[in-house]
Formats: C-alpha cells, sequence, structure tokens
C-alpha cells in the first residue's frame, strides 16, 4: 500500500503531487490511498464517496467527509514523520513492514532535488508493506507517460461538473474554428518570484495577438481564466474575441483542458490541464517571447 501523507499548495499541485505516486502504485498493482486530498475529494467522481481516496476505486461505509479526512490526514502525518525520524536515527521500522519516503533537502541550497520513486529500493512484489510519501518532488515521469489514461480516468471531476463544461466549450466554439485558453494567474503571483510571472493584460494582449495573427486562416475565440476579477475592456479594444471565465476551480480547470491551445505562466494550473486534455501548452517564460506554433507549444505528459 502506498500512502501520500502530506499535502503540497492547492489543488494543481496536489494532482501532480498523487498522480506520480498513483503511476507508480498502478505499474506495481499497490492500492494507493491518498488522504491529503480530503480538500478536494468531494469534486471528483473516484474520491467524493470514499474518504481514503483509494486506487483502485473503492466506495466503502465511510464517506468522504471534511473533518473525518482532516483526522484521518494528520494521523497519517503524525506515523509518517515518525517513522522517517527514526529512520534517519538509524532506527530500523522494518519488522513494521512500514516505512517513509521523503526527499533529502541539500545542505548548502535547502531545497531537495527530485526524486525518482521508480528506482527506490523496494521490494514492490510485497504487496503487504505500508510506504508513506512525504514529498513534492517525487517523480516517476516515465511510469507517468505509460499509466498517463488510467490516472486521467481517475482524476474526471464528478458529474456536475462536466454537464457545465460541456456547455462552456459548446457554446465558446459555436461559429470559431479554434478555442484557445489563456491563464491569468495574478493573485498570488504579484509576490511569488518577486512578480516575476505576474503579466499586465497589455501583455496578454499581446500574446493574443500574435496567436491570432498565426492563425490569420482561421477563426478564433479565446477563453481568459483569472484567479482575479478583470477589467476586460483592454480585450474588448484590441478587437479579440474572447469569453471571460469566473466560474468555479473544477469547471475552469476541466474548460481548460478542452481548449485546442493553452497558454500559462509557469503553474501546476496550466500543466494539468495540458496533460488531462492532451493539448498543447504554451509555459509562458517571458511575456514578450516571440511564439510559433511548431516550437512554443508541448503538451505536458507529466
Amino acid at each position: 500500500m502506498f500512502i501520500l501523507s502530506k499535502r503540497y499548495g492547492r489543488l494543481c499541485n496536489r494532482l501532480f503531487n498523487a498522480a506520480h505516486i498513483l503511476a507508480l502504485a498502478i505499474e506495481h498493482n499497490h492500492t494507493f490511498v491518498n488522504l491529503s486530498f480530503y480538500e478536494y475529494a468531494e469534486h471528483f467522481k473516484a474520491t467524493q464517496h470514499d474518504i481514503f481516496c483509494r486506487y483502485p476505486e473503492r466506495t466503502g461505509n465511510l464517506k468522504s467527509h471534511r473533518y473525518a479526512g482532516i483526522a484521518m490526514y494528520y494521523l497519517s502525518y503524525g506515523i509518517s514523520a515518525t517513522l522517517y525520524f527514526l529512520s534517519r536515527m538509524g532506527i530500523s521500522t522494518n519488522w513494521l513492514k512500514m516505512r517513509t519516503v521523503r526527499p533529502v533537502r541539500d545542505k548548502v541550497t535547502r531545497h531537495a532535488p527530485d526524486l525518482d520513486i521508480s528506482f527506490l529500493p523496494l521490494d514492490y512484489s510485497d504487496t503487504s508493506q505500508v510506504v508513506f510519501f512525504q514529498g513534492w518532488n517525487l517523480r516517476c515521469s516515465e511510469l507517468l507517460k505509460k499509466h498517463g489514461d488510467k490516472v486521467r480516468a481517475y482524476y474526471r471531476p464528478a458529474d456536475v461538473y462536466q454537464a457545465g463544461v460541456r456547455a462552456l466549450v459548446k457554446e465558446q466554439r459555436a461559429g470559431y474554428d479554434l478555442l484557445i485558453g489563456i491563464v491569468m494567474r495574478h493573485g498570488d503571483y504579484r509576490r511569488y518570484h518577486k512578480g516575476k510571472y505576474f503579466y499586465s493584460q497589455d501583455k496578454y494582449v499581446g500574446i493574443m495577438t500574435q496567436l491570432k495573427a498565426l492563425h490569420s486562416d482561421k477563426k478564433v475565440n479565446f477563453l481568459l481564466f483569472s484567479d482575479e476579477e478583470q477589467n476586460t475592456e483592454v480585450f474588448k479594444s484590441a478587437g479579440l474575441d474572447f469569453f471571460f471565465r469566473s466560474g468555479h476551480m473544477m469547471e475552469n480547470l476541466y474548460s481548460l483542458a478542452e481548449c485546442d491551445y493553452i497558454v500559462s505562466p509557469p503553474s501546476t494550473y496550466g500543466l494539468w490541464a495540458s496533460f488531462y486534455g492532451r493539448k498543447p501548452l504554451c509555459v509562458l517564460e517571458d511575456p514578450d517571447q516571440i511564439l510559433t506554433m511548431t516550437d512554443s507549444f508541448v503538451i505536458c505528459e507529466g
């Protein structure tokens, strides 16, 4: 059994963190338990009725409940943290058939490098062992590529959101050849990396104008997504066709995944939409960059 027992960031960080461990569990036929997902479990079809957020999917007697989920999370966190520190002190817990995997921070940079969990010294054939995972930098990219379809199927949104996504995308595609999603991350990006990836509306207008010119033979509509309300007059003045989306986080995210192309500053939000929807993504490192459809867009494989 693989248990993710530490949470990192918001929804899309949680999704990517879990996706790599889930892929590892699928590869080795282990049960995956995501106790760090209690805040978002109700929004996904596979987890909305399972307090343990398990794979393979199960519906137990204990339904997903926020307060029970919080209690389970902190219990698992305490157990896994204790196991980790015992191992760091040289005290073996092998007799318990339980251990914690956590990336080790570099003593100089104080940052933990990525840990490829595909090559851990574990006996994966022993499905009776319990392995707790704690760490944002846990990765098994090749296995996520291999099992991507199963991971995507597991993280499909609850039915109530799927209807809203289908309706919006159908409406915004009507009369257009292309639908391009634009992520305007403002809120916390004013401070993140000293505002390096906080781009003004004018910068986004420039990117959208480039994309429109690159598809001059097509009629392009833009879906704009932001974590803040926006004054959309600047987009109207630029002669761009667009729709500003300010709905629920789930409908926003999975509507973005239905666009033909996605543009986003560095963020797991755009990455997850690209991964889930299998759609080309441009990670906007520089808002003044010159875009090309061949070099600027890549589908996120995980």
